[in-house]
């Protein structure tokens, strides 16, 4: 069953420079992905475990006839596991052809901005390590930006 689709909170004008920016939760961190690489938000289901050297990857689950292997943010980014049922979405994306499932909390808004990443400096117990574009103001706070290509890099 899909997930229902993110709220827009926030609009952009359409200006050059300006992306879309898929935004979610784990944990009380607000991260963010490039829209034009997401294919799908679904719920989190049943997921069929598959030996991995990688423990971040969780498992695979069909979709539409295609498999999706679903890697588990939180672990990918050193983070406690959820506690035991509660509720997940997954953000589809597809690269090179393939399906790969990234599993987050809650998927909130989709914005847009015009903002440059700044570095990320320590946020929340990350630090400029990991696969990370950078920071941009999000309301109150920062969103931190993923970079999903260094994200895939790291699962070769």
């Amino acid at each position: 069953m899909d997930a229902p689709a993110p709220e827009t909170r926030e609009s952009g004008t359409g200006s050059p420079g300006a992306r879309c920016i898929l935004a979610f939760t784990l944990e009380t961190q607000e991260f963010g992905l490039p829209l034009d690489a997401i294919v799908e938000i679904i719920a989190h289901g049943h997921v069929t475990p598959v030996p991995h050297p990688e423990p971040a990857i969780e498992g695979i689950l069909p979709l539409r006839g295609r498999m999706v292997t679903l890697l588990n943010l939180r672990r990918l980014l050193d983070r406690p596991e959820r506690e035991a049922g509660s509720s997940a979405q997954i953000i589809v994306t597809e690269t090179s052809g393939d399906l790969l499932g990234l599993v987050v909390d809650t998927v909130t808004r989709v914005m847009t901005t015009s903002a440059i990443p700044e570095p990320l400096e320590r946020v929340a117990g990350l630090d400029g390590a990991g696969p990370f574009e950078g920071t941009v103001r999000s309301g109150d706070g920062r969103m931190i930006l993923l970079d999903l290509p260094a994200i895939l890099r790291g699962l070769e």
